[in-house]
């Protein structure tokens, strides 16, 4: 066997550094006030707005889902050389497989980045899209819902939905059934509840620079999307609890940021 001197003590000293470094990581050090406030700031979304896709129907599922994932698990390194696009295509494949913290050298912020790099991202979003359609059936969902429900279904739905935000962090996602068969995709990233019934804000993957208010009031039938009404659906929760899992391990220090 071969015994180096002093190398346990090095490698102790090298995973202590690790852990408090990522201890010390802004993304260890967050609540809910903070999140939201992160979530709130349209320099962290992504710069371009639901488009592609099969059918041209749109990637907003999946926009969303990376939308939350980049909040939660993407830090920047702006002092460091810009990465090249197989190096942006890695690190979006980590945050859409939620298994590691990503550090993204050359930038500040997310909207940045992703607006540089939108077309890499954008056949990412379109072949998770086909990953989920084919191989997992995920585009079932759509076909299922109306888009007014009873108003004491809904009223339901909707604590239903308030009881899983409370118990979640920010970003809750949220499929929108509009009318036929379309269904859109929410973040839901503040709810509250009033005397009529409940007020929100969401980000929409269609205007992703701008926050959605909502409002849902005791008696009503859907809810009001700029020109349609919808129903929502919560869904895609194992996601954020996989970027939890992810989370921990990197705050713990037992897990390093990817890199490009």
């Amino acid at each position: 066997m071969l015994h180096l001197p002093g190398f346990r003590a090095v490698l102790g000293a090298l995973v202590l550094t690790s852990s408090l470094a990522a201890q010390a990581s802004p993304l260890c050090d967050r609540n809910r006030s903070s999140l939201f406030l992160e979530f709130l700031d349209p320099v962290n979304r992504i710069a371009f707005k639901n488009h592609g896709g099969l059918m041209n129907g749109g990637v907003c599922w999946w926009h969303s889902r990376l939308q939350r994932s980049a909040i939660y698990l993407a830090g920047f390194a702006p002092e460091k050389p810009a990465p090249s696009g197989a190096d942006a295509r890695a690190l979006i494949r980590h945050l859409i497989r939620f298994d590691s913290v990503v550090e993204i050298p050359g930038y500040a912020n997310f909207h940045d980045f992703s607006r540089d790099f939108e077309q890499v991202i954008q056949k990412e979003l379109e072949a998770w899209q086909l990953r989920d359609g084919f191989l997992h059936q995920q585009w079932v969902r759509g076909l299922y819902g109306r888009p007014s429900m009873p108003a004491a279904v809904l009223k339901r739905r909707m604590e239903r939905i308030y009881s899983r935000f409370l118990s979640s962090k920010p970003g809750l996602w949220i499929m929108a059934q509009l009318p036929g068969i379309t269904s859109h995709a929410l973040l839901l990233i503040g709810m509250e509840k009033t005397e009529q019934g409940y007020r929100m804000k969401a980000i929409d993957s269609n205007r992703p620079g701008t926050t959605r208010d909502l409002v849902y009031a005791e008696g009503d039938q859907s809810i009001a999307l700029g020109k349609d009404h919808f129903t929502p659906f919560a869904g895609f929760q194992t996601d954020q609890e996989e970027i939890d899992e992810t989370l921990e391990s990197y705050c713990s220090g037992s897990g390093a940021p990817a890199a490009g």
